[in-house]
């Protein structure tokens, strides 16, 4: 009985354990989920959030003008991110998988960011880091900027964007 009763209670940690490393293993946090996309895919994305203003910035963690930008592309999605605008991060780093969920989560990036699985950064010719390509409702490219943009320039083209 009573070694019963220890297999029961040893079961029961065990599957409350197994619950706790579940659930902890599931939140949906931005970092947790970071996979590579390639070109395709990026245009299914970008096809399905048609109707919305969309901003895709191209960027790597050792990018200063990148992390510089980056808490403004966090603020300007609290603000807008139920309103019509989605951001969407493709981060360029040669070791992606193992330094980008980190470095996402210690900065607090709440949008989806992605790992280019090849083809983006030729399609876009990017040049320089962080570039960040704007698309408008209709789902077209509107303008292009290379390097740093402050927060209050996006949120200015945003707000004319979505006016349109």
């Amino acid at each position: 009985m009573n070694r019963t009763i220890f297999h029961f209670k040893y079961v029961c940690l065990a599957f409350l354990l197994t619950l706790t490393l579940f659930t902890f293993s599931t939140n949906s946090h931005a970092g947790d989920s970071i996979k590579k996309i390639t070109l395709s895919e990026l245009k299914t994305v970008l096809e399905s959030n048609k109707d919305k203003v969309v901003i895709l910035d191209l960027w790597a963690t050792w990018c200063p003008p990148c992390r510089k930008e980056i808490p403004g592309f966090v603020s300007l999605y609290n603000k807008y991110k139920d309103k019509g605008v989605e951001i969407i991060g493709i981060a360029y780093d040669e070791n992606g998988l193992e330094v980008v969920p980190a470095f996402v989560k210690k900065n607090g990036i709440n949008y989806p960011v992605y790992l280019d699985g090849g083809g983006i950064a030729e399609a876009y010719d990017l040049q320089a880091y962080p570039t960040a390509i704007i698309y408008g409702k209709n789902g077209a490219v509107v303008n292009k900027h290379i390097g740093f943009v402050t927060e209050k320039e996006f949120d200015d083209e945003i707000g004319e964007l979505l006016k349109k």
